[in-house]
């Protein structure tokens, strides 16, 4: 009876870990897996989109972290490649 109960419990337990794995840490993995595939993607001329939603042109790449990005034909800022969220498709 005691036996039952404890096999019942470490049954639950094992259930919840495996939902939690697969409805948590997989998509976010996979999410991952595919920012790095887009950055490592990246040219210059791309259109991409930033983290706070600004919009720009690839100019340059300045080592394998910096992007320089042209907002404008007068603004170019620098960017760390991490801060791109997606390519930017008009």
């Amino acid at each position: 009876m005691v036996s039952q109960n404890i096999a019942i419990q470490v049954l639950a337990v094992l259930g919840v870990l495996i939902l939690g794995y697969s409805f948590l840490v997989r998509p976010q993995m996979k999410r991952i897996k595919e920012n790095e595939k887009l950055l490592t993607s990246l040219k210059i001329g791309d259109k991409v989109v930033m983290g706070g939603g600004l919009i720009g042109k690839i100019t340059k790449f300045e080592g394998s972290r910096i992007v320089e990005i042209e907002m404008s034909k007068s603004i170019h800022v620098l960017a760390l490649r991490s801060g791109i969220e997606s390519k930017f498709e008009e």
